[in-house]
């Protein structure tokens, strides 16, 4: 079974499919998909009433381009130089010298 993105084409597929009233997993079959790939596509896009191809393939093109926002960092907090949190870079420390917990 492939993996990656839905594309358009398999998209159209799957609004046939969900207007035809198949089951996901006859619709993920058709498309050489799993079948939680095709229910997860059908309810992130309108449920099975609202689910259209051309709005989910726009949807998923904004979802994909979107920059993700980081927390701000508290003010004076110097980095950590392997990217690792405080707490985290404490805990691999203490393991690393051997000292049990």
């Amino acid at each position: 079974m492939p993996g990656g993105r839905l594309t358009r084409q398999e998209r159209q597929q799957i609004a046939s499919g969900v207007a035809d009233g198949l089951a996901y997993a006859e619709i993920a079959r058709r498309i050489d998909r799993p079948t939680s790939t095709v229910t997860r596509e059908v309810m992130r896009n309108g449920g099975p009433a609202g689910y259209h191809a051309d709005l989910a393939h726009r949807a998923t093109e904004h979802r994909t381009h979107r920059r993700k926002q980081t927390a701000p960092r508290a003010a004076g907090a110097p980095p950590h130089a392997d990217g690792r949190d405080a707490a985290v870079s404490a805990t691999s420390s203490t393991r690393r010298s051997g000292t049990s917990r």
